[in-house]
């Protein structure tokens, strides 16, 4: 995208600053060849990474600092587990939406918790800085429950396309482009077994990501499925049937009610 379209999507964002991003390699814009200028386009992961850069910045950082809390982000992650009630279900949806760090939050049925949302963030601190903003402008019942990712895999063809600000996904959207139904499991492995595990997930079609956590439950799955049989399939046959497995806890996705970057 050209660059005006860019300072369109981040509120405050000058060109200046875009320019010096590009002059320190910390982004790379195609350069498009014109009769007397190259004019430069803008991937939608350039976007992503000036829009972060400047959050940061915007909160004091310098620049350097800025690129590296972002950079840090990108290879961290958590995932954190909240009881919001279902009246203000479309409320926090679109406060976690309009949230940076966010990159993803799905209303789901499940007894411990309504919403299941992952974060990019260095550490605790930027974590619990995301929360906070939830909690101040979103009602949240009870004490969220974190899980920090120590690695992961997202499946292509799960990855969303260019994002066009903050939606909420209908049906199957990019988030698992041709399936109906989306679910979280939680999976119980031993912990010497967790990375044997998330490889084998990675064979599995259905499903759209995985990461090995820290903490009782060792591995949280995004499945994207056509139908109840294929995600019964997907969990009882497949998944469970794997020797490491110890046990599961699914979470159905709400329809209408996932939204993700």
């Amino acid at each position: 995208m050209r660059l005006g379209e860019v300072l369109a999507q981040v509120d405050g964002l000058n060109k200046r600053f875009v320019y010096y991003l590009e002059a320190q390699g910390y982004i790379q814009p195609a350069k498009v060849r014109k009769a007397r200028i190259s004019r430069r386009d803008y991937s939608p992961d350039d976007v992503a990474r000036i829009r972060a850069i400047w959050a940061y910045y915007r909160r004091g950082y310098s620049v350097q600092s800025a690129r590296d809390l972002v950079s840090q982000a990108e290879r961290s992650a958590a995932y954190v587990l909240l009881a919001v009630p279902s009246r203000r279900w479309a409320k926090t949806l679109d406060v976690l939406a309009g949230l940076e760090r966010v990159r993803e939050a799905s209303f789901v049925y499940g007894e411990s918790a309504d919403v299941v949302v992952r974060i990019a963030a260095p550490d605790d601190h930027e974590i619990f800085a995301v929360l906070n903003e939830v909690f101040d402008r979103a009602y949240v019942a009870g004490v969220p429950r974190i899980l920090k990712v120590r690695e992961s895999f997202v499946r292509e063809s799960a990855k969303p396309g260019p994002p066009n600000g903050p939606a909420v996904e209908a049906g199957p959207g990019p988030a698992g482009r041709g399936r109906a139904l989306q679910a979280y499991l939680l999976i119980k492995v031993p912990a010497k077994h967790a990375g044997g595990v998330l490889e084998q997930l990675k064979e599995l079609p259905g499903v759209a990501e995985a990461s090995v956590i820290y903490g009782e439950t060792d591995i949280v799955a995004r499945l994207a499925v056509r139908d109840q049989d294929e995600l019964d399939d997907l969990v009882i046959n497949q998944i469970q049937g794997l020797p490491a497995v110890e046990s599961t806890r699914t979470f159905i996705v709400v329809g209408r009610m996932h939204w993700r970057r």
